[in-house]
């Protein structure tokens, strides 16, 4: 379910073939850390607001750093490449709608939600409520929220509960015109070498 980006090579004679084979590792990695730097620099649209408050920040592609440490380079006799097999890559590089399987999507309803997630080391909205549930807060739906509140204390949205979302397409994986020229100048560079053999 991952996404990958290729650069094919035609077939080219012995000599060529060789000098060709050994610059496919650096061209392989030169397509890593082009996606890693797209990754770094932002690539949008801008997050919506809600994916904002969660993060505390306007970085897109960049929560856990689980993507962009999962672009992994691949390369053979004539072909380089650099891709995740996340599954969640897919959707992030080609967009589309994401939607619920059952009860809704649980989405965080903001940084709130995430820290209370750490503090009782819950990966998902069933652990959180349990363990909030089991640590005396009390917990309830109001429409397409659920909230929380501890005692008496004031009462807070701990989730947004919707049918579907809409994910824009980010895509992080692709060859641009100055990747494009690099790759080219590194070929040339094999070609040269083999003619002066």
């Amino acid at each position: 379910m991952g996404v990958t980006v290729v650069k094919r090579l035609p077939k080219y004679g012995k000599n060529l073939q060789k000098h060709i084979q050994d610059i496919m590792p650096k061209a392989a990695a030169y397509l890593r850390s082009s996606a890693d730097k797209k990754i770094r620099d932002g690539v949008p649209p801008a997050n919506a607001a809600l994916t904002k408050a969660v993060k505390q920040g306007g970085q897109t592609l960049r929560d856990t750093g689980a993507l962009a440490a999962s672009i992994a380079p691949h390369h053979g006799k004539d072909w380089a490449s650099a891709g995740t097999k996340l599954r969640y890559a897919r959707i992030n590089q080609e967009g589309g709608v994401i939607r619920s399987r059952g009860k809704g999507l649980w989405i965080p309803a903001g940084s709130r939600t995430r820290t209370l997630m750490r503090r009782y080391g819950a990966a998902s909205a069933g652990r959180l409520i349990s363990a909030m549930r089991a640590d005396g807060y009390a917990l309830w739906r109001r429409g397409s929220a659920f909230l929380a509140r501890k005692g008496r204390g004031s009462a807070f949205v701990l989730f947004i509960i919707k049918n579907a979302v809409r994910i824009p397409a980010r895509p992080f994986l692709y060859i641009a015109p100055k990747d494009d020229a690099y790759l080219t100048k590194l070929i040339e560079g094999a070609v040269f070498r083999s003619l002066q053999e």
